[in-house]
């Protein structure tokens, strides 16, 4: 090992702590393995195109995303949410957030991480639900990040209305895979039935998928004259 490569592991460790660091006041439940791990992709991830973020909550993981597409001068991060909170995030609970309960919706502490985490002017939040949102996008994407709802259906919904806009070669990654069944069940399913995308890693409760180039008759032209992939997501 040479000296240069000594020094690119510590560099990582010190990138990693001080991260770790600043990013602490910003709550919710992204573990610190997994915001590096989608700092590194938004970093360095394949191709050219949008970082998008299906349920952003408190800004938590839209700062680690933001902080790697910044320190690369990479793309910015569309952060979509209606900021009303998942079922599990309501009043009474299994993980009430009281800062919802008490102001209706979490978009005011969220432009205040993303403000205090120094990546405000990298963010480009869509306040509004994952299907609204949709309605409207025409732009590829080259790294999705699907963190919504866990439910079965709702991960189902978020994946089927995203992923055709994933670029040939981009990364999917969905949270909480290993502690919701139902985002468990989904990303077990697609992986198994279909060969378009392969597991790159995981991450505590992170999988990392990426998108193969597909073959000819798998592009379609969008109604915008886009070049859309189209992805069947597991019945």
């Amino acid at each position: 090992m040479t000296n240069d490569d000594i020094l690119s592991k510590v560099n990582t460790v010190i990138e990693y702590a001080n991260t770790v660091f600043e990013l602490k006041p910003v709550e919710g439940y992204l573990h610190d393995l997994e915001g590096y791990a989608l700092m590194r992709v938004a970093a360095d991830g394949p191709g050219t195109g949008a970082i998008v973020e299906i349920g952003s909550f408190l800004g938590r993981s839209t700062c680690w995303l933001a902080r790697g597409a910044k320190s690369t001068f990479r793309e910015k991060v569309t952060a979509i949410d209606h900021f009303k909170g998942s079922p599990e995030h309501q009043a009474g609970s299994s993980f009430e957030c009281r800062f919802l309960t008490e102001h209706g919706s979490t978009f005011p502490a969220f432009q205040e991480n993303i403000r205090r985490a120094g990546v405000e002017d990298y963010v480009e939040p869509i306040v509004a639900s994952s299907e609204d949102a949709a309605k409207t996008w025409d732009r590829p994407i080259r790294f999705l990040f699907i963190d919504g709802d866990h439910s079965y259906e709702a991960t189902r919904r978020d994946f089927s209305l995203w992923a055709p806009f994933l670029i040939p070669g981009g990364c999917i990654a969905f949270h909480d895979v290993g502690v919701w069944d139902g985002v468990t069940q989904f990303v077990d399913g697609l992986l198994k039935a279909s060969a378009e995308y392969v597991k790159l890693f995981s991450v505590a409760g992170l999988a990392m998928l990426q998108r193969n180039p597909p073959a000819r008759d798998d592009v379609r032209t969008g109604p915008e004259g886009n070049k859309r992939l189209v992805a069947q997501a597991p019945e």
